[in-house]
């Protein structure tokens, strides 16, 4: 009884955190490698205004719903959107806020391919999509060139929720046009915009300051980075309600998360003893078991129906190793 009571001090101390703060933010750096093997979206076709589709190829969690289907928002080549109608509310995510063209326009071929990739085993997956030597649709209008360009890629990951943008090689001469006398590209998460009122939410999610390490800040106003980002920076946004507390290589694999009906759980070790999965709520209740025997190999799956919506704490105890996450039903 203590362990739990102690456990469900841990879980409301956690979730009271979660909830002020969907997201957090951090950089690194990392060589940019460009896609290898990716789904054409434009398929050699020169866009200014793409009207493409991108299957995400599982269930992205993203603040606190989940969305299997990308959009370019009003054709603009750099907002994402969860919708492509023309009302309603949308989910927004800007890796790279500019007015961008494909540098072959007013030509007869596409120079800046539009691309994504799905990796990874089930439960594991990440969709990348990569904008490649894209131009800035200002300079071209403004000044009849198109020398400057940009590189990018967003990774949605399956089991976290988390989102990754990695910057590759650019050009930026003309700041006054890449970013319309901007002090640079927004990087900007959107939970609800409502394309009726033209508002988004108070908690969207805006990067600011130094490219080099830019602050986030939640408010429902714009904001912009002071400078271009520097090619391999990495910015990561890892979700607080969904990311996974385990971190070892060895802890079994749970998905998907969230969860509705039935949840997988894949046993990365042969176990050797009789291994117990426990659903905790957050006051530290046990509100199922499961047994698996010694012998189990590989998945099991276990219905969860009987939760209803919310956060949960799920337990895997292996003999004396316990592997603790964080389970979202909805």
């Amino acid at each position: 009884m203590k362990i739990f009571i102690i456990l469900s001090i841990l879980i409301v101390l956690f979730v009271r955190d979660a909830n002020a703060q969907t997201y957090s933010f951090n950089t690194t750096t990392e060589t940019y490698r460009n896609l290898f093997n990716s789904v054409s979206l434009n398929n050699g076709e020169i866009w200014e205004m793409p009207d493409y589709i991108i299957p995400i190829g599982f269930d992205f969690f993203f603040f606190n719903s989940t969305i299997d289907t990308l959009f370019f928002f009003e054709t603009a080549p750099s907002i994402l959107s969860s919708s492509k109608e023309l009302n309603g509310f949308h989910k927004i995510i800007i890796p790279f806020g500019a007015s961008l063209v494909d540098r072959g326009i007013g030509s007869s071929h596409s120079l800046s391919p539009l691309s994504y990739q799905l990796s990874g085993e089930i439960g594991s997956r990440i969709l990348k999509i990569e904008w490649k030597n894209a131009g800035f649709a200002i300079e071209y209008y403004l000044n009849n060139t198109l020398d400057d360009y940009v590189n990018f890629q967003l990774w949605l990951y399956e089991t976290s929720g988390k989102m990754e943008i990695h910057y590759g090689p650019s050009q930026i001469s003309h700041p006054e046009f890449a970013y319309a006398d901007e002090t640079g590209p927004s990087v900007t998460l959107v939970p609800k915009f409502d394309y009726v009122m033209d508002t988004m939410s108070k908690t969207s999610l805006w990067l600011q300051g130094s490219p080099f390490k830019p602050s986030m800040v939640e408010s429902d106003n714009s904001f912009y980075l002071d400078g271009t980002i520097t090619p391999n920076s990495v910015y990561h946004f890892n979700n607080l309600i969904v990311s996974s507390a385990i971190i070892n290589q060895d802890a079994p694999i749970v998905y998907p998360n969230p969860v509705k009906d039935r949840l997988n759980i894949r046993l990365q070790n042969y176990p050797t003893l009789p291994i117990t999965v426990l659903f905790c709520n957050m006051s530290g209740r046990i509100m199922n078991e499961v047994y698996i025997s010694s012998n189990h190999i590989g998945e099991m799956q276990i219905p969860v129906s009987f939760l209803t919506s919310g956060i949960y704490q799920l337990i895997i105890i292996n003999g004396k190793e316990t592997y603790t996450t964080r389970l979202l039903k909805y």
